[in-house]
């Protein structure tokens, strides 16, 4: 349904402000590089100017002297430690890259750490990093997909080539459709390499307790159990080992929530031989040659039509420059999985090539791959349409799927919506009249462009794939002595016997230290993707503390827990705390990615909210001699559900006649498939032809991301998601040159959007309650991004066509390719 706009407003003044924001916009907020402890020492690393090249000595004698000096490892003592490999999710199974946190033998990409330092104060770290000397001996780069495809250098000597995964999906006969269909395109298209640039970059700080044989671990992350589980793996010891705690986050993006970085690990090290807590906070640009980046996708896509505008085929070959493959490298799986988007096509072929390059790993960025897979087929539908000659809505509504699958969300409804909004008509007679003002005057008038995107967001059974944002692993790495991250595939709680999305944890009827209690025997428990964790306590003065295992970092999560809380209980939002981030408080969870936190970690908090509202009316009853099914919550009171009845307890009285000091419930809550959001997405830009420079001038989405807990919170996700799309349409890409040195090191080389590059973003809400989370939500924190690389690309193009028949179809569309393909010079990306 479409809300107007003075039902939207009255939403609004209704539902809470962010509870967070307060210390976030006053400077009361704790980061982990606020966090210090007496006597910290600094880490440093010691990086490879070289892209590929043996390391023949390292060197540490004019450091060594120094007053400021503590300690050095090299990667050869790490495999005298005993220390793991980085660790390598082994879905979707892909070679593995053995690599260590510092270098062993030769390194494979600029910036790769060679040798770690421990020095006193943080002003001399620099400094002694200059005077560590490394002996290298230069070996031939690979820079790009065709260099790597030639195999003549390998990443990896042990490997054969240099392909590192292939996937592949097919139903019917694509070659065949395509051969007898009316209408054919075929061309390439991608997005370049890019960062997540997160405001906050990483930060770790460990001390050691010895008599407790304890690490205590302090860092900017998007799970604090995922680097609980690293720690764990990689040093092979348990996880009891290592108490991991987050306070805020500014931002991640995927960056903070899955690859495995030196810098947690090595600090542990230091901190356990020397005593002294370690502390290591990334420069900008230590951010940008260590923090794993994301996209580097492209695709040489074939996309058939018979003569009703119905597809028949599609085809396409996807390639991926993983650099040397990290943690996680699941993308390109993802993109294929999503690229079929939703539209029904009875003939598909598709096939990924996953490519290793002396580059920095790859890694999950905001949407994971969904990004690119909307990109390629929504940009395919794009061309095709204008080849045929038909309007791209019209186009999009004979081929889209009649409804999404197990609720029946109606994608042709987000498109009549968006046809039927005043934005839609007007921006159209905008277009024209820049049209027509440019064909009556000088060539340098810009011309206005409109393109389109529709992405999609059905409920779907977990195939493994962790949805549009990507997945957490489900099997350990054999390869490391049978250590598991994330959780195991054989050891999925409960799996067949959750499909009604209930779960199946014990509920605590015992109030008293229920918090140290909660989880005390779940260490060797794992949780999938679809799974998260939540308890609630009640204290005896009537306040509630909402334990959650998701992460927040930005996306408002401490608000929408409390709100989802403060429902089903019945109570304000000020008496009412969430607690996140901390394995001994919550000893099992997951995290915050792949737009999943509100759909299972909300849903966890409902179902303990409402476990504990059962365990209430039932100590109400008791205390009342009266059958519990007369009870009912109201008002932060029990009260009887009969009119002739005025019986009625505070909670606080339950819990003061019942004895007990707190009263608490938990659930470990698995979804029987994932929701996302779906959406409509329109943007228009003008482009100057003499510059080649593209401006977004409107945005406007139709969504349907079910119920809104927070519509405030829901625009925020989106409107930052579409400012993130169109920064990696137009602005940011990562430079390398042909060594392999990184160019873009700083925001004084890679351009994220300001203000200024920030549209007026108009929203317009459908609400399909998702019919597998239990408040109807669905997630939407990836969603902005993953519609608008094809929307803007596909603005792009309609303006240039209005100038002469050129193209630009990789991303990001920076100036020089836009003034350089309507020159007519091309380029050919990823390759």
């Amino acid at each position: 349904m479409m809300t107007t706009a003075l039902q939207e407003e009255e939403e609004r003044t209704e539902q809470p402000l962010r509870t967070e924001d307060p210390r976030l916009l006053t400077g009361k907020a704790l980061f982990t590089d606020d966090l210090h402890e007496p006597n910290e020492a600094h880490l440093g690393l010691v990086l490879s100017p070289f892209a590929h090249a043996k390391i023949k000595s390292i060197d540490f004698s004019k450091i060594r002297s120094s007053p400021e000096f503590i300690a050095a490892l090299t990667g050869e003592d790490l495999i005298r430690e005993g220390i793991l490999p980085v660790s390598q999710n082994p879905w979707p199974p892909q070679k593995r890259a053995k690599r260590f946190h510092l270098a062993v033998g030769k390194v494979r990409f600029a910036g790769e750490a060679v040798a770690a330092i421990l020095v006193k104060s943080k002003d001399a770290v620099e400094d002694l990093i200059e005077q560590v000397e490394v002996d290298y001996d230069a070996l031939p780069v690979i820079i790009t997909i065709d260099e790597a495809k030639r195999h003549e250098t390998l990443v990896y000597d042990e490997w054969k080539d240099n392909i590192s995964q292939t996937d592949q999906e097919k139903k019917g006969d694509a070659d065949k459709a395509i051969q007898s269909a009316t209408y054919v395109v075929n061309f390439r298209e991608g997005i370049r390499r890019q960062e997540a640039s997160p405001i906050e970059p990483h930060s770790v700080l460990v001390t050691y307790d010895k008599q407790k044989d304890l690490f205590e671990v302090r860092a900017t992350v998007q799970s604090v159990h995922g680097l609980q589980e690293l720690l764990s793996s990689e040093l092979k010891l348990p996880k009891q080992k290592f108490h991991v705690r987050v306070t805020d986050v500014g931002g991640g993006f995927g960056s903070k929530g899955s690859a495995s970085y030196p810098w947690p690990l090595l600090a542990c090290l230091f901190a356990k031989e020397t005593g002294l807590p370690v502390k290591f906070t990334a420069t900008r640009t230590e951010e940008f040659l260590e923090a794993a980046a994301g996209r580097d996708e492209y695709c040489d896509v074939t996309l058939a039509c018979d003569k009703d505008a119905k597809i028949v085929g599609l085809k396409a070959n996807m390639e991926c420059d993983v650099g040397v493959s990290g943690t996680q490298a699941h993308m390109p799986s993802l993109t294929m999985w999503t690229m079929q988007g939703l539209y029904e096509i009875p003939n598909v072929n598709l096939e990924v090539a996953a490519y290793v390059t002396n580059k920095m790993p790859i890694g999950p960025v905001r949407g994971a791959g969904a990004p690119e897979g909307c990109y390629f087929i929504e940009r395919a539908i794009e061309v095709m349409a204008k080849k045929i000659g038909i309007d791209p809505i019209e186009f999009r509504r004979r081929n889209v799927v009649s409804s999404g699958k197990a609720q029946g969300e109606d994608y042709q409804a987000l498109m009549d919506m968006l046809v039927k909004s005043r934005s839609y008509s007007e921006l159209f007679r905008w277009k024209n009249n820049l049209a027509s003002s440019h064909a009556t005057t000088s060539s340098a008038n810009i011309v206005g462009g409109i393109g389109l995107s529709l992405r999609g967001g059905s409920e779907s059974e977990d195939d493994g794939n962790g949805g549009e944002g990507g997945d957490w692993p489900h099997s350990g790495d054999q390869d490391q002595e049978g250590s598991s991250w994330g959780g195991s595939e054989s050891s999925q709680w409960n799996k067949g016997g959750e499909e009604s999305g209930q779960s199946s944890w014990q509920q605590s009827s015992d109030g008293n230290n229920s918090s140290e209690r909660w989880g005390s025997e779940s260490y060797d428990e794992e949780l999938s993707f679809m799974a998260e964790t939540a308890k609630i306590v009640m204290h005896k003065n009537g306040n509630v503390v909402v334990y959650t295992g998701s992460s927040p970092h930005g996306q408002g999560l401490e608000t929408a827990f409390a709100q989802l809380a403060s429902e089903e209980l019945r109570l304000p939002m000020n008496r009412i705390r969430v607690v996140w981030g901390d394995t001994a408080l919550i000893p099992l969870g997951v995290g915050t990615f792949g737009s999943r936190s509100m759909a299972t970690g909300g849903s966890a908090v409902v179902e303990a909210s409402r476990k504990l509202k059962t365990q209430l009316i039932e100590m109400a009853s008791k205390i009342l001699k009266v059958d519990a099914s007369t009870l009912r919550f109201e008002n932060g009171m029990v009260v009887s559900s009969s009119q002739d009845s005025n019986v009625s307890l505070q909670l606080e009285q339950i819990l003061a006649r019942s004895g007990k000091s707190e009263v608490s419930s938990e659930s470990k809550f698995t979804l029987s498939a994932m929701s996302y959001s779906s959406g409509m997405h329109l943007c228009a830009l003008t482009l100057d032809p003499e510059t080649g420079l593209a401006k977004v001038v409107k945005y406007e989405v139709v969504e349907d991301c079910g119920r809104m807990i927070n519509q405030a919170i829901v625009d925020g996700q989106i409107q930052g998601g579409v400012v993130h799309g169109i920064g990696g349409s137009l602005l940011e890409g990562l430079e390398y040159d042909d060594q392999g040195n990184l160019l873009t090191t700083s925001f004084l080389d890679y351009s994220i959007p300001s203000a200024t590059d920030s549209p007026d973003i108009e929203i317009i809400h459908m609400a399909t309650p998702s019919t597998v989370t239990l408040h109807g939500a669905k997630g939407v924190g990836e969603s902005g991004t993953i519609g608008s690389y094809a929307a803007v690309i596909n603005a792009l193009n309609d303006a240039m066509s209005q100038l002469w028949r050129r193209e630009v179809n990789i991303a990001p569309a920076l100036p020089n390719s836009v003034f350089n393909a309507l020159s007519g010079h091309s380029e050919r990306a990823g390759g």
